[in-house]
């Protein structure tokens, strides 16, 4: 978090941002035992926001200390799904252990830190998601629908830690309203921040170099942990009661129900992560508990404002892009706008069962106001909007 002070991305941006790094860090080398099946930490992080706000700005930060990672590999920026599969079937993991029970593990293990999650899903494929899912859940995967110049995959052992960046309007059109209780989705933090910092121009923003060398040097010696974490008693008890009593304060968003059911899951990797960025002692303690719980519930409380946000992006842009053409052309014409002129320019922007409630909505919120004419209903438009004062 110091490192990163200087930067105009949001404090909560540039916390998991930080949570990620060590995440990806782990791999699959570092786990912990529940319900008689491994966990590992990797974690699927989208931060959401407008343009402008900072997302990128951590986002290849966190790309440029993985890449600084001895023997880890780190996808493409921009890949198509065949693309990533073939760079995970090449990213083939040996480690020695030194464990006589096991002192050789193999694993396929990838990284990926992107900008724009559009360039990595410009459209939702049920086939990709679906891959996506069983990547987070580090499950085998196997593939023979291949091309003759590619041999079928076959992984064991998988797994896929994720930082990428998104805006509302490209969540509002890339997620169907069914898919929100989907796979995908559920194992996904969603980062929502709408804080911009506006900094001088002329600011300092000079990196610590010390400090960077510091962060690079914590986070090779992280890369390298191997072992089985394990929790202490009143931990383990904490956790439990969490898992038992339904875990509140909840969410309450219809779309985040499947999230709900994954967030013990969430809370056990953040615990891991807080566990690993302050030793290498393998041990979950109550404060890492309650760091990771103050966190999650934190991110979780901003959760909602996304939708809002999507909804603004929605029907708010096309309210006021009807405004804006009834300013125009009554500026042009000095009178109402007849209502089926406005319908018209709404038909190619809404759904038709939806034209009428867009109306009524302008209305009522006293963007325009209607006038009866020779003609029939007509509207003019009220205020004034873009770089006007209302």
């Amino acid at each position: 978090m110091n490192y990163s002070d200087k930067l105009t991305s949001p404090e909560i941006f540039r916390r998991w941002a930080a949570i990620s790094a060590i995440s990806g860090a782990l791999e699959r080398k570092v786990w912990v035992r529940t319900m008689g099946s491994e966990l590992y930490p990797n974690m699927y992080v989208i931060l959401v926001a407008p343009p402008g706000i900072g997302k990128s700005e951590v986002t290849w930060r966190v790309r440029d200390f993985w890449q600084g990672l001895e023997g880890q590999f780190v996808a493409s920026s921009s890949v198509t799904k065949a693309a990533l599969m073939d760079e995970l079937n090449e990213a083939a993991r040996r480690i020695v252990t030194n464990h006589n029970m096991n002192p050789v593990v193999s694993f396929n293990s990838i990284k990926l830190a992107v900008n724009e999650l559009g360039v990595l899903i410009p459209s939702y494929e049920n086939e990709f998601m679906n891959i996506l899912t069983d990547l987070w859940d580090c499950k085998d995967y196997s593939e023979t629908r291949r091309s003759r110049k590619h041999d079928p995959i076959n992984i064991k052992a998988t797994q896929l830690c994720m930082l990428a960046a998104a805006t509302p309007s490209y969540m509002n059109n890339l997620i169907p309203e069914g898919a929100w209780d989907q796979g995908f989705i559920s194992r996904t933090i969603l980062v929502y921040s709408g804080e911009r910092q506006v900094r001088s121009l002329f600011l300092d923003s000079t990196v610590d170099a010390e400090l960077q060398e510091g962060l690079e040097r914590d986070l090779a010696r992280i890369g390298n942990l191997f072992g089985e974490m394990r929790w202490t008693e009143s931990t383990a008890n904490l956790i439990d009661n969490f898992h038992l009593t339904g875990g509140e304060p909840m969410p309450q968003h219809p779309r985040l129900l499947s999230y709900n059911i994954r967030r013990t899951v969430h809370l056990i990797k953040l615990s891991m992560v807080m566990s690993i960025s302050e030793s290498d002692s393998l041990l979950i303690e109550d404060r890492h508990f309650q760091r990771a719980f103050d966190i999650m519930t934190e991110t979780e409380l901003y959760m909602p404002e996304i939708f809002k946000a999507m909804a603004q992006v929605g029907t708010g842009k096309t309210m006021e892009e009807a405004w804006y053409y009834l300013f125009t052309t009554f500026s042009k014409e000095q009178k109402p706008v007849l209502k089926h002129r406005l319908i018209q320019f709404l038909q190619e922007r809404v759904p038709v069962h939806n034209i009428e409630t867009t109306i009524k909505m302008m209305e009522e919120g006293q963007m325009i106001e209607r006038k009866l004419t020779t003609g029939g209903t007509a509207y003019e438009p009220k205020g004034k909007r873009g770089n006007n004062a209302f």
